[in-house]
């Protein structure tokens, strides 16, 4: 791997960790937001839904505008937005000024995943893409672990106000390195391609296509479980400090953090020794097998009220099913039509996943009202069953080898 390549990945993995660290900081300071504004549970979970919302539907237009403009000016562009708009959190006055800012906040957040996808499918080899995406994309937890520790010891020595101006600064702090380092494509006189419209819609409503749509529509909801939910779980359950509560979070996300550099060379090595779709499945369906099993298991530790146990078993949760995104993730990028159209063809998928993780805000915080966080976080494995039927059922050779066989060069080999 070329310099500029290791600094394209170093940057791309800074830039997702910064994203997830820019929402962390809300969980986190959840518990002070309710008590400086006085707002219920029921409203803190409507702000998460209103974010949750814009983020979704901006992955559709979000994967058009980074193949439009670009990895180099589509990042650049959207990580200047969103910092901006998480260094303003602190100053929403009102219910809605809270709508308003994390609505804004999550637009501009929505096409960072489209930009992982259109970077490894631009930067890595056909048979590195999966450790390329992952971890580049395992920033998702480093965000969370590094970011929910700092948040609380922010918030204990500074108020709940410095974790979003701090984290925001931190962004923007990455743009000049952008700009200086990275480029559209290794090779800049590549013939530009066009958006494939055709081969697009082919892919959306192929069985294939069908199938990974109920792949990332089931992984929204427990990823937003996870990401959204688990201070709260901490601090609401085992009547913990927020401090203590944000600490557990970050051993979880640590867990989750190791599942996603786990995913990148275990997927590449199933490609390695099985047909492409047979390695996805597996790929796939183990590990997520294995997080049902440590969903159960947290479920009776938290029953018996044992944090400690509760969040290592949360955490192997996150870790194995961190090890499937190397399976169904690069899977959209190996199908799609060609190198122009990856970024759309993603952030439909990922707009999917995000719509349910919006969905996601009202049903859990409805579910913990009503029935406590246990029982809560416990409906994440129907969803755990309805993934493996999505990728073990629903997806099949027939679709699937004819995407491959269509898809350009520039996208799958």
């Amino acid at each position: 791997m070329t310099a500029r390549r290791i600094f394209v990945f170093l940057l791309m993995f800074a830039s997702i960790a910064v994203n997830y660290m820019d929402r962390v900081n809300f969980s986190v300071s959840m518990p002070k937001i309710q008590q400086t504004f006085h707002f219920s549970l029921q409203q803190i979970g409507t702000i998460l839904f209103v974010w949750s919302m814009s983020y979704a539907v901006f992955n559709f237009p979000g994967g058009w505008l980074v193949d439009r403009l670009g990895l180099r000016g589509g990042l650049f562009a959207t990580l200047g937005w969103w910092s901006a708009f998480t260094i303003a959190t602190p100053f929403a006055a009102t219910l809605r000024g809270w709508y308003a800012i994390r609505g804004l906040m999550g637009a501009g957040e929505a096409a960072i995943w489209p930009l992982n996808a259109k970077c490894a499918a631009a930067w890595a080899p056909a048979r590195g893409r999966s450790l390329f995406f992952t971890w580049a994309g395992s920033g998702q937890y480093v965000g969370p672990f590094v970011g929910s520790a700092l948040a609380g010891v922010i918030l204990a020595r500074y108020g709940w106000q410095w974790t979003f101006i701090i984290f925001g600064i931190a962004g923007i702090a990455i743009l000049p390195f952008w700009l200086w380092v990275v480029r559209d494509r290794p090779d800049q006189t590549a013939h530009r391609e066009n958006v494939d419209w055709t081969g697009i819609r082919n892919v959306v409503f192929s069985r294939t296509g069908i199938g990974m749509l109920l792949v990332y529509l089931t992984f929204g909801y427990i990823l937003f479980t996870f990401i959204n939910w688990t201070p709260s779980y901490m601090f609401r359950t085992f009547h913990t400090s927020i401090l203590n509560s944000a600490l557990w979070t970050s051993l979880a996300a640590g867990f989750g953090w190791i599942g996603f550099i786990l995913s990148g060379p275990f997927n590449d090595g199933l490609v390695a020794v099985f047909d492409r779709l047979t390695a996805r499945r597996i790929g796939a369906a183990l590990p997520m097998l294995g997080a049902i099993a440590c969903m159960v298991a947290s479920l009776y530790y938290a029953r018996a009220g044992e944090a400690a146990q509760t969040a290592v078993a949360l955490g192997l949760v996150q870790l194995l099913m961190n090890v499937t995104v190397g399976a169904w993730a690069v899977n959209v990028i190996d199908i799609s039509p060609n190198h122009a159209s990856t970024g759309l063809v993603y952030g439909i998928y990922n707009g999917v996943l995000n719509l349910m993780g919006a969905a996601n805000s009202l049903i859990l915080a409805w579910l913990a009202t009503r029935y406590g966080f246990p029982a809560a976080f416990g409906s994440a494995i129907a969803f755990m069953i309805v993934f493996l039927v999505g990728i073990l059922f629903v997806v099949d050779r027939t679709s699937y080898s004819k995407l491959i066989a269509k898809a350009q060069p520039g996208v799958a080999r």
